[in-house]
């Protein structure tokens, strides 16, 4: 025993006077005590030990017993001041539910399930009574506030100022960026924000349309029309409806209706996943619902008309694949044709 014990230690030894012995040894003393913890340990993904800059990390986590969730840690080779401040922080989740009412529930029940108020529930859902019913579908925010849909020439301090809001909550709660850009279609949470009080003076003004050839837009997929025009977006708080939805198989290819920039490659309710595409002449196209975006399609591409941007899904606010169309600036051509009309390029 003796003679096997000696080798051990001379090793150690010769580890420890080497300069990344004693960063060795620490590893190896951290992945014995955290697999020998009770044994609860069910899973360790080693993709932290292969990113060597810690900002490509994915997320990651150790699981263990009782449904409690420990955020891996990066090796001490690799850490950094980001890493050290996420491990003691929990895992924020921003995203939008949809909740169906169970019988006997109410608004106050389901407000305290959530730890959100009353009044954010009845304004996301626009209801006007209190009064649910079991099978009631309700959008269900993440935290207090409401939900906006950017309109053209609004800045995030503009929408902050709109529902006396802190602007820097509403760009790090929606993940802007340094840059807190925001486009036309864009859906954003309002943090704590405030419905304004209704003008005394609010008169609804026609909205200016740009005037196009029929020939600028190509349909932007092939199917049936299985709804007319209905609710697009906003302008001035007046709601639009410019939208159309044309229905297919899953995975049929979406294309851009018009040459232009894309703006939005984005995932969020009740569009699910969904790209805009800004047009040279002002107009803004947004398709909505599909089940996945085309390869290299990112924010700022240039794309051109008839080229595949995603694939045809029923994501978001759906009740199966088609393809949500609306057009912002301008008259959606694809609106004259009625419901069973089939559509193609």
């Amino acid at each position: 025993m003796k003679s096997r014990l000696i080798p051990i230690k001379e090793t150690i030894k010769s580890l420890i006077k080497h300069p990344n012995g004693l960063v060795f040894c620490f590893i190896v003393i951290v992945f014995f005590l955290v697999i020998k913890t009770d044994n609860k340990v069910m899973e360790l993904s080693q993709a932290n030990l292969i990113n060597i800059d810690s900002s490509l990390q994915p997320i990651t986590s150790i699981v263990s017993g009782e449904n409690n969730v420990l955020s891996a840690i990066s090796s001490p080779l690799f850490i950094s001041n980001n890493t050290l401040g996420a491990m003691m922080e929990p895992e924020k989740n921003n995203s939008i539910i949809v909740y169906t009412v169970s019988s006997g529930e109410t608004i106050n029940q389901i407000a305290e399930k959530f730890n959100i108020t009353t009044e954010t529930i009845m304004l996301v859902n626009e209801l006007t009574s209190s009064k649910i019913k079991k099978g009631d579908k309700l959008t269900i925010l993440p935290i207090n506030g409401l939900i906006h849909l950017v309109e053209k020439n609004e800045t995030v301090a503009k929408i902050a100022k709109k529902y006396s809001a802190n602007q820097n909550d509403i760009i790090e709660f929606n993940n802007l960026g340094d840059s807190g850009n925001v486009f036309v279609g864009d859906i954003l949470i309002i943090p704590y924000g405030k419905m304004p009080k209704p003008s005394s003076q609010g008169v609804n003004v026609a909205v200016p349309q740009i005037t196009m050839p029929n020939s600028y837009f190509i349909a932007p997929t092939t199917g049936i029309v299985t709804q007319g025009p209905h609710f697009s977006h906003t302008v001035n708080g007046v709601k639009q409806y410019n939208s159309i939805d044309i229905a297919n198989s899953l995975g049929t290819p979406i294309v851009a209706a018009a040459g232009g920039q894309i703006q939005i490659v984005k995932t969020i309710w009740p569009n699910g996943n969904y790209i805009t595409i800004a047009h040279p002449n002002g107009v803004v196209t947004l398709y909505a619902h599909l089940n996945s975006f085309a390869k290299d399609v990112y924010p700022g591409k240039q794309v051109s008309q008839g080229e595949i941007i995603g694939y045809m899904g029923s994501t978001g606010n759906s009740t199966g694949p088609h393809l949500h169309f609306h057009v912002v600036g301008a008259y959606n051509p694809f609106l004259k044709y009625p419901v069973g009309t089939k559509i193609t390029y």
